[in-house]
C-alpha cells in the first residue's frame, strides 16, 4: 500500500492541508509538492483506492454542478502522524550524521560502451 506511487505523496497533501480538498485542488498540490504530472486518470483510482482502504474519508454534494471532497479519515490522520515522525527522525539522522545522503549514481552505459554487444 505505502510503496505504490502517489499514496504518500496524496496523505501528505491531505493532512498538510488540515482541511477538506476537493479534486482539483489535490492535483494542484501533488503536482506542486512532487513536480510531478499526475493523470486525471490516475489520481481519481488511488482517491479510490485509499477512500476504499479507509485512509480517506470521501464526501459527496448534492449540488449543481456536483462537489466532491477528500479528507483524511482517523486512520489515514494517524499514517499521516507516523509519516511526520518518520521524517523528523530522518533530518534528525542526516544533521546529526547517524545517516548519510548517497551521492547520485552515475547512469548505466549502453551494452556496447562497455563491451557487451
Amino acid at each position: 500500500m505505502l510503496g505504490r506511487v502517489w499514496t504518500i505523496p496524496l496523505i501528505l497533501v491531505l493532512g498538510e492541508s488540515g482541511s477538506n480538498m476537493r479534486y482539483s485542488k489535490i492535483r494542484e498540490q501533488l503536482i506542486a509538492s512532487s513536480g510531478r504530472e499526475v493523470s486525471d486518470s490516475t489520481l481519481s483510482k488511488k482517491l479510490s483506492e485509499l477512500t476504499e482502504l479507509g485512509l480517506l474519508s470521501r464526501k459527496s454534494f448534492a449540488e449543481v454542478p456536483p462537489r466532491v471532497e477528500y479528507s483524511l479519515s482517523d486512520a489515514g490522520l494517524a499514517l499521516f502522524m507516523k509519516l511526520n515522525d518518520l521524517g523528523a527522525w530522518a533530518r534528525e539522522e542526516c544533521h546529526s550524521g547517524g545517516l548519510r545522503i548517497p551521492q547520485a549514481r552515475k547512469p548505466l552505459q549502453e551494452p556496447s560502451a562497455v563491451g557487451l554487444t
